[in-house]
């Protein structure tokens, strides 16, 4: 009878160590979607490769919804898209399908580098190097 309870015991043990874990989890996804959607951010930095194009972005505003959605607007034209956050591998895939220059640029696979609640810094690898961005959350 001892040893059953033992039995049961470890295995309840390891069920919540699996709830904890992705409670947390959930909790970090939760975190990072709370500070993307809160507030208008903008094109700090965009680095193609070794060439600075943050200029291209200039007067954009980008907002990100809770639903998975962005928009990207400069001078009452807005472009829709798409993005996802995750916490796990600390990325941002975002995708403007029907975008022209420069939000196309934004398309693809973000690793995280360094981020906060105002910026987030983040590279991806492309052919010939890496393309740098830095977004900045408006005042």
């Amino acid at each position: 009878m001892k040893k059953l309870s033992f039995v049961t015991l470890c295995s309840l043990l390891f069920l919540m160590n699996i709830s904890c874990k992705k409670a947390v989890q959930n909790t970090q996804q939760d975190l990072v979607v709370k500070a993307i959607t809160d507030g208008i951010w903008m094109v700090d930095t965009y680095v193609e490769v070794s060439t600075d194009i943050t200029t291209d972005f200039l007067n954009y505003d980008f907002k990100f919804n809770a639903d998975g959605t962005v928009t990207g607007t400069r001078s009452g034209v807005s472009s829709n898209g798409t993005w996802i956050g995750s916490a796990a591998d600390y990325s941002i895939t975002s995708n403007f399908p029907t975008a022209g220059a420069p939000l196309q640029k934004l398309n693809g696979y973000w690793k995280i580098t360094d981020s906060y609640w105002d910026y987030v810094e983040a590279e991806m690898t492309v052919t010939g190097g890496k393309n740098i961005l830095h977004l900045r959350k408006k005042p």
